[in-house]
Order: structure tokens, then sequence, then C-alpha cells
């Protein structure tokens, strides 16, 4: 008997010890969240980034605006320029006015077999990179096919 009491003391002993550690490990990753969850410490920590990020963004948002702005006053411009210039090119040759036949078919099918052609490859890019978006940074992409592989 003394023999399994020896043996469960060690045991027992062994127990608490990883007991502790465990303990220790879970209250380590709690101040771990707490710290990533508490924004006044990131702001501390990341304050250069967050206002250079806000920056940009309003930045970014200013410019669009004016973009905006600048393109509506051109905008009228521009009509009033066309509109001239089609009462100007109607004058000297009133038989252009006409909107021309319809393409060829060749043409069409051409450009449609481009357009196709256009779109199967942007496809194709776009499921690439999901693919390698998509995969686990500790291992590489996977290939489609696997070769087999000789057995000597």
């Amino acid at each position: 008997m003394r023999g399994l009491n020896g043996q469960r003391e060690e045991f027992e002993r062994k127990a608490d010890e990883l007991r502790d550690r465990l303990l220790h490990t879970i209250e380590a990753i709690d101040q771990r969240r707490h710290a990533i969850l508490d924004v006044k410490t990131q702001v501390r920590r990341h304050g250069a980034g967050v206002v250079t990020g806000g920056l940009m963004l309003v930045l970014m948002g200013g410019a669009a605006v004016i973009s905006v702005i600048q393109e509506a006053r051109a905008h009228d411009a521009r009509l009033r320029r066309e509109r001239v210039r089609a009462l100007v090119r109607f004058w000297r040759h009133p038989d252009w006015v006409a909107p021309r036949g319809k393409p060829s078919v060749p043409r069409e099918i051409g450009r449609k077999i481009l357009v196709g052609a256009v779109s199967f490859l942007a496809i194709q890019l776009i499921r690439r990179g999901i693919r390698l978006t998509m995969a686990t940074p500790r291992r590489e992409v996977l290939p489609r096919r696997r070769v087999p592989e000789l057995q000597a």
C-alpha cells in the first residue's frame, strides 16, 4: 500500500504543477485578450498608424468630392461645346448626321470572341487570386493535379 501512496502523492504533485502552469497560461492569455480589446492601449500603441489612416481617408474623401464637383461643372461646358460642334458638323456635312449602319457580321463575331477571351482570362485570374488568398501561409498552395510518384 505504501508504494501506491508514494505514487499517488507523486501523481498529485505533478497534477498540481500542471494545474498551476495551465492556470498561469490561461491568466496570460486573458491579460493579452484584455490588452487587445482595450481601445486606449491600442491607440497608444498604434496611434501614428491610426492618425495616418484617418488622414488618408479624409484626403481621399476630399479628393473624391472635389473631383465630383469639377466633373459636374465641366459636364455642362462640355455639353455646350459638343452641341455647338454637332450643329457646325450638321451645317457643313448634313449627310454625316445619319447614324451609321450595323457593323459587319465578321466584325461582330470577332468582337464577341475577344470579349469572351478577356472574360475567361479575368475569371481565371480572379480564381487564382482567391485560391492564393485562401491558402494557409504555412504551406504552399497545392497544385490541381498531383504527379504520381514512382516507387523505387
